[in-house]
């Protein structure tokens, strides 16, 4: 594609995260032929190791556990729509290079609320313990019940899948590195879904404020490694105003620094800020780590960041943060890559963005948070033909990199939505710092940070941590 080798050079920069890289390929279709056994060259060395014809005849189908998530797998016809058609040709090349008669997506009707996606977990709790093989693989939400149907048994572990190398670049590594233990992997994502990209939590800042506040564009901060909990604390106070002359900073009339639904706000500074309630001991076996000195830290500095009266968050009106920054009123607002491509309607506003700060300037990498409802795929243990659904996942996601990604990052972003190269250049670093919260034991310091009185991180851990040991112990035991 004429576009790969510019976004390839964005994805190489030394921001990268190793291991993490697109690689630049021969176009598929010189590449292989269907029929043979010829493996599909990558310039950078990489191989797709799946014969041609290894799921020959066969019928491959996967649900999907919300409606949105349909725009990512289904492509009926090529339109003229650059994502669109490049869907297309990844589904056409998957079956044709591996013979397949059928390749089903069946998107859910549900939407992203709790209740729904409760509800879908029952589904397919119900459909495994019936023993129906209807499904190949599942793509739902790492929440909601999720992690217990781990915990029941009801997913193959995917060292079990053939075909499937999950050190290959169209893997998220990351879903290992932070919600997989010992040696066993029951979650993955790959490239053939965009909400693993697209869903991955950033600031999205107002530029023409920084303009008229004489404040400097954060990117050279993020590029020198010093866009840190400080820095940022400086800009919501720079920003905040009372417009209307009244003695008191509101929302309806004021100009202020920081706001977000609570939900995933406070969730994405937490990891931004480096907090894991989970690490990992010499054997990748889960730890606590709540009670320690830097988690209190990084709570600290997230009440800090509220403290001030130009920070907000919002748990009862969603969307009160939009139109905030929409009417030119909002510094930075917590949004998500998918949201990036809304601001090019905004006229009168010049729009960047960027990852959450740092903790502090020690710490090593920025963290966006990877929402909840960014899914995973498994695989039941009610598959009959792991070889199949090896095949055909690894081809999806070696096409999805070399086909998708690109269209993704250089239409989408890049040409339609941001306006400076700066902007280009944070679609790397927001892509590979992709951190997924645990969801067993659950803390993110969102209800320290939201507790009226009383409420201390303290306390929580002295309330909760004997429960928590006990879910990191079941959570052994299925991984040791």
């Amino acid at each position: 594609m004429k576009n790969t080798k510019r976004i390839l050079a964005l994805l190489l920069a030394g921001v990268i995260t190793a291991g993490m890289t697109s690689c630049l390929k021969k176009a598929p279709e010189e590449a292989v032929t269907p029929g043979t056994s010829t493996d599909l060259e990558v310039e950078e060395g990489a191989t797709l190791k799946v014969p041609a014809g290894a799921a020959e005849g066969k019928s491959f189908n996967m649900y999907l556990g919300y409606s949105g998530l349909k725009s990512s797998y289904v492509a009926e016809e090529e339109t003229g729509d650059e994502l669109n058609d490049a869907i297309y040709q990844r589904n056409k090349l998957t079956m044709e290079h591996l013979g397949l008669a059928e390749m089903n997506f069946v998107p859910s009707t549900r939407p992203t609320t709790g209740g729904d996606q409760q509800a879908e977990t029952a589904t397919i709790r119900t459909l495994t313990q019936a023993g129906d093989s209807t499904y190949d693989a599942y793509a739902h939400v790492q929440h909601s019940g999720m992690p217990t149907l781990i915990e029941e048994g009801m997913f193959v572990d995917w060292n079990e899948i053939p075909y499937i190398n999950l050190e290959n670049d169209w893997w998220y590594s990351n879903v290992q590195r932070d919600i997989c233990f010992g040696s066993k992997v029951f979650c993955m994502t790959g490239d053939y879904n965009l909400s693993s990209f697209s869903g991955a939590e950033c600031l999205i800042f107002n530029k023409t404020m920084c303009d008229e506040l004489g404040l400097e564009y954060p990117y050279q901060m993020v590029f020198d490694g010093t866009w840190t909990h400080d820095k940022f604390v400086d800009y919501i106070k720079a920003a905040t105003k009372d417009l209307n002359g009244d003695g008191i900073i509101n929302r309806d009339d004021d100009r202020l620094g920081f706001g977000g639904w609570q939900y995933e706000q406070l969730q994405a500074l937490f990891a931004g800020y480096g907090g894991e309630c989970l690490t990992k001991d010499d054997n990748n076996m889960p730890i606590l780590n709540v009670d320690n000195e830097r988690t209190y830290t990084i709570v600290d500095k997230m009440i800090e960041v509220f403290d001030n009266e130009g920070a907000f968050f919002e748990g009862a009106k969603y969307g009160v943060d939009d139109k905030m920054f929409n009417e030119g009123r909002l510094l930075f607002n917590d949004s998500f890559i998918s949201m990036v491509p809304g601001t090019r309607a905004l006229e009168d506003i010049d729009v960047g963005f960027i990852p959450y700060p740092k903790l502090d300037e020690d710490q090593e990498n920025y963290y966006s948070r990877t929402p909840n409802i960014s899914c995973l795929t498994y695989i039941p243990v009610t598959n009959q033909d792991l070889d199949k659904t090896g095949a055909v996942l690894e081809t999806l996601a070696y096409y999805s990199n070399d086909l998708v990604l690109p269209v993704y990052f250089d239409i989408i972003l890049t040409i339609k939505s941001t306006r400076d190269t700066e902007s280009e250049e944070m679609i790397p670093i927001i892509r590979n710092s992709a951190r997924f919260l645990d969801q067993v034991v659950g803390f993110d310091g969102a209800s320290i940070v939201t507790a009226k009185s009383g409420n201390t991180l303290s306390s929580l851990v002295a309330s909760r941590k004997d429960v928590w040991e006990e879910k990191i112990a079941t959570l052994a035991e299925i991984y040791e």
